[in-house]
């Protein structure tokens, strides 16, 4: 028997910028097969589906934005191998589902709802014996990640070459409470689910054996488990002394990072060098409004500290928020320039399935449903929201936001500032890494792959303008005079600068108000009724799987919306 792995993103810059990480999802799911199957991976960004082999079961995954490309691909094969049968999984099929939107994936024969570790092996075998299961919805319990197994390397030894980095697992969950947020409401996953440090070792080790040496660990937040954690970069640290090992970590995790002193300077020696925060908001109230608790006194002091050791931050920043001002654009900015965040790609706020904030819409009649859409797409400039604020106002921002960021002047001072931080707080610890953003291996492959070189090229074009060359120089000669820094760390600052500069300029370039696709509420809207009466069923059930964290968000998000009412009124 045999099972091919298609990995089909929508291959748009906004998701990977050019970069090409290993499909993680198919090289592991792959140790999973029962005995007796064969299998490939097909990466559709590398090889033509056109070209692909035959097999008994082709099995996709994807998130929502990618359903159109995954779809396109599918056809491919199906009218190539017409007996064969189809399946996907991944997030995407648990947020149709939410929505109650499966209907939309009915092109595939089976679809896997949540993990897929045990469920595909029971399929494969079950399908290896002539069965077929009865339902095609097929729902699985949470796998525990401490019973993951080691990638399949050997099926990645042919393409290895063509990979930036990897992706390595290291745990499921997050212990906080965001109302918008579609990972804490998974089962299980407000308690943090590691995976075994011995087995983060091992594959560390396989993935440098390939010569692939950039990494994100990938996890809903890395310090969720603070035990686990700190002998989690132990184990690195030994194992880089041991091995001599050259590798540098992205990773997710939340802003209570800048507490823990003796944590960041390990990880900066692991090779810890850009990290995504969730900081949303720079407004009060829409962090207490979205149970964001955590940000909510020390945004900016944090943000600095965690700066001043040599960190990258990756911020996410949404706008929309029901406690959002009309200087929510003008705050924000300047707070990215006097913080000396050096990445940033802000969004729109979106209610994604399953989430309380989706259900507060819902509730409210603020929730933008329309029949045939293919679910939420995440995409920047089309959201399901009525905003309190008015759609042209925010519309204007957005692209006034867009204009200053990408102005020269604007980012020189936010990358001055990046290095004053680690200059001024004197907390810089150097990595002993060449840094997770290195300008050659990144330029060595969109050289080499012709779907990104038009990208590349595009980059070049916009900083050869003279005012933004002019910007990068002075950088470069007055940045390199003021930073500690040594130079590696210097130049991946600088690299991944210009990075987030030309992203920003490159995915909204042309973008006018016609683009946009917004609702708000009508004149009249009683805002009285922002807080909708809580379904009693709905909540006893979300509170047996969660514990008491459902009702502590609900009701940081009622006093925030409370205190919006009031100001209103006043």
């Amino acid at each position: 028997m045999r099972i091919a792995f298609v990995h089909s993103p929508e291959d748009y810059y906004e998701q990977n910028y050019g970069t090409l990480f290993v499909p993680l999802w198919a090289y592991y799911l792959a140790s999973f097969l029962p005995e007796g199957w064969d299998t490939e991976v097909i990466d559709c960004r590398i090889v033509d589906p056109e070209s692909c082999g035959a097999a008994d079961v082709f099995a996709f995954s994807g998130i929502n934005q990618d359903l159109g490309a995954i779809e396109k691909t599918r056809n491919v094969l199906k009218k190539k191998y017409p007996q064969a049968i189809f399946v996907l999984g991944g997030p995407m099929t648990w947020s149709f589902d939410q929505e109650g939107k499966l209907d939309l994936l009915d092109a595939f024969d089976y679809i896997f709802i949540l993990d897929g570790e045990q469920a595909l092996n029971d399929f494969l075998e079950q399908f290896a014996r002539g069965e077929r299961p009865v339902d095609r919805i097929i729902r699985s319990e949470r796998f525990p990640v401490r019973d993951a197994r080691k990638i399949r390397f050997d099926l990645l030894d042919v393409q290895a070459k063509n990979y930036y980095g990897a992706v390595i697992e290291v745990s499921r969950g997050c212990p906080f409470l965001c109302e918008f947020c579609d990972i804490r409401v998974l089962p299980g996953n407000n308690a943090t689910n590691t995976k075994d440090i011995a087995l983060i070792i091992e594959e560390l080790d396989e993935y440098t054996k390939r010569g692939i040496n950039k990494f994100q660990i990938a996890c809903d937040n890395f310090i969720g488990d603070l035990r686990w954690a700190e002998e989690c970069l132990d184990a690195i640290l030994e194992w880089k002394q041991r091995t001599g090992a050259d590798v540098s970590f992205f990773t997710w995790l939340t802003i209570n990072l800048y507490r823990l002193t003796d944590h960041m300077r390990k990880m900066r020696e692991c090779g810890f060098s850009i990290l995504f925060i969730g900081i949303e908001s720079v407004n009060k109230n829409s962090l207490l409004e979205t149970a964001k608790v955590q940000n909510v006194k020390v945004l900016n002091e944090a943000v600095e500290t965690i700066h001043a050791y040599g960190f990258i931050i990756a911020p996410g920043f949404i706008f929309g928020f029901d406690s959002d001002t009309e200087d929510v654009f003008d705050q924000t900015l300047e707070f990215i320039k006097n913080t000396g965040t050096i990445g940033g790609d802000p969004s729109f706020l979106t209610a994604l399935a399953g989430t309380p904030l989706f259900e507060r819409m819902r509730a409210t009649g603020r929730l933008v449903e329309e029949k045939g859409e293919k679910g939420i797409e995440r995409r920047k400039i089309e959201t399901n929201i009525h905003y309190l604020l008015d759609k042209d106002f925010l519309a204007r921002g957005f692209l006034y936001f867009v204009d200053s960021f990408c102005n020269q002047s604007f980012q020189y001072q936010r990358f001055m500032r990046h290095i004053g931080l680690m200059r001024e707080k004197n907390h810089y610890v150097p990595m002993r890494s060449s840094g997770y953003a290195s300008p050659w291996p990144y330029l060595k492959l969109q050289i080499s792959n012709k779907n990104y070189r038009n990208m590349l090229f595009r980059r070049i074009f916009y900083l050869l303008h003279p005012v933004r060359t002019f910007a990068m120089a002075k950088a470069v000669v007055v940045g390199r005079i003021h930073s500690p820094q040594n130079m590696t760390d210097f130049f991946s600052s600088f690299f991944y600068w210009v990075y987030a500069w030309t992203n920003m300029a490159m995915k909204y370039e042309g973008l006018t108000l016609e683009d946009f696709r917004l609702q708000s509420v009508s004149d009249d809207f009683d805002r009285s009724k922002l807080i909708a009466a809580p379904d009693k069923q709905k909540e006893v059930e979300l509170e047996q799987i969660h514990g008491t964290k459902v009702s502590n968000q609900r009701r940081f998000t009622d006093r925030a919306l409370l205190d919006l009412m009031d100001s209103t009124d006043a």
